[in-house]
């Protein structure tokens, strides 16, 4: 199945795995890539040593085209020359000023790589677009963890109709239906996070991936409590303590030290983060994060890689949503990409017999 997005990054299946902090580790970024999808290694819970080892491990386990995700502004800023030293592939970035991103479409352009911005709304598109970028991964309403307040049946269709880069539709993808779908809405692929990792490569502790087999498309919540801003997690115990606190004045300290340790920051790199974030927009609108969010968010980071690496499930914030309803079993990363291309195919056939009756133009070139 070649689309643009195939034909832009080298690779075989217009299929990404979804850069997750703590889940996507390097054995599984090379399982999707040796799979024909693409790869990609979050580099959030990395210092500069500990990415630099990530990135040549991935080396050694494939040959294939990867990526990195960057969170521009929040901590990774100082792991963008390691990423250019290193010539990764593909650098797929979210948020960012301008001048930030321009800087990085150049420098990962000399080495000729590709750039993906993440986005969520249409003005931000236009605008990566506009920078450079070679390419878009469009989060829709469906997400897990930070999404966009419209689902994919109407964001994909508006970004995809306005730039001309190719898109991929990210947030509830797990199968064939949802890769037509998106292709049908002018995708030219899919981004697959939860699905991908409830999988026998991902190095996940056994018990989320459990939680995955029995949890329903509505054991998940989305409120501002757990990190400042929407965020969508697993709605258990921590969660629900979570939505009750008013301002965690503690809580937010003792995590901003945790923070700072294991981003390896300095006291004012620490300091100009916290400043960005409690300036950053939420939302379409000019409202911004304010304090009382920015210590949501240092709050609530802390219990995130309690859950996803630790495995406390009762105490951590497990970031999920609605598609966990959809995870059924735990197979291979190669079985997971195959059935999904072969269900696509086969709809995709369905829909041209179907048209074929009718005397209609076919849907699949």
């Amino acid at each position: 199945m070649k689309t643009r997005m195939t034909e832009l990054l080298g690779i075989q299946h217009p299929i990404m795995l979804s850069g997750m902090n703590w889940l996507t580790t390097p054995r599984l970024v090379a399982a999707v890539s040796n799979a024909g999808g693409l790869g990609v290694l979050a580099t959030q819970q990395f210092d500069i040593d500990r990415l630099r080892s990530a990135i040549r491990e991935i080396r050694t386990l494939t040959n294939n085209p990867f990526g990195v995700n960057l969170t521009l502004g929040v901590g990774t800023d100082n792991l963008i020359p390691l990423v250019i030293e290193e010539k990764v592939p593909v650098v797929n970035y979210a948020l960012g000023k301008p001048p930030t991103v321009s800087q990085l479409v150049n420098q990962v352009h000399a080495y000729n790589g590709k750039v993906m911005g993440t986005v969520a709304f249409l003005k931000h598109a236009v605008r990566a677009e506009s920078l450079g970028v070679d390419m878009l991964s469009i989060t829709g309403a469906e997400a897990a963890g930070h999404s966009a307040n419209v689902g994919a049946l109407v964001l994909l269709p508006t970004i995809t109709e306005t730039v001309k880069i190719p898109c991929i539709g990210a947030g509830g993808y797990c199968d064939g239906k949802g890769l037509v779908a998106a292709l049908a809405l002018g995708a030219e692929g899919i981004a697959m996070g939860t699905r991908l990792a409830a999988t026998q490569e991902a190095e996940v502790p056994q018990q989320i991936k459990d939680t995955w087999l029995k949890v329903t498309e509505e054991d998940n919540v989305i409120d501002t409590a757990f990190d400042g801003i929407p965020c969508r997690v697993w709605r258990n115990n921590a969660a629900e303590k979570m939505l009750k606190k008013s301002f965690p004045l503690m809580d937010s300290f003792t995590a901003a030290l945790f923070m700072k340790r294991e981003l390896g920051l300095t006291w004012p790199q620490l300091f100009k983060t916290a400043n960005f974030l409690r300036k950053m927009p939420i939302g379409i609108g000019t409202q911004q994060r304010g304090l009382a969010a920015s210590m949501r968010l240092a709050a609530g980071s802390r219990l995130f890689p309690k859950a996803t690496v630790d495995g406390d499930l009762k105490n951590g914030l497990l970031i999920m949503g609605p598609v966990a309803g959809r995870v059924h079993d735990i197979p291979t990363v190669s079985d997971l990409i195959s059935r999904t291309i072969r269900e696509a195919e086969e709809i995709l056939d369905n829909l041209n017999a179907r048209s074929s009756t009718n005397q209609a133009p076919s849907v699949r070139g």
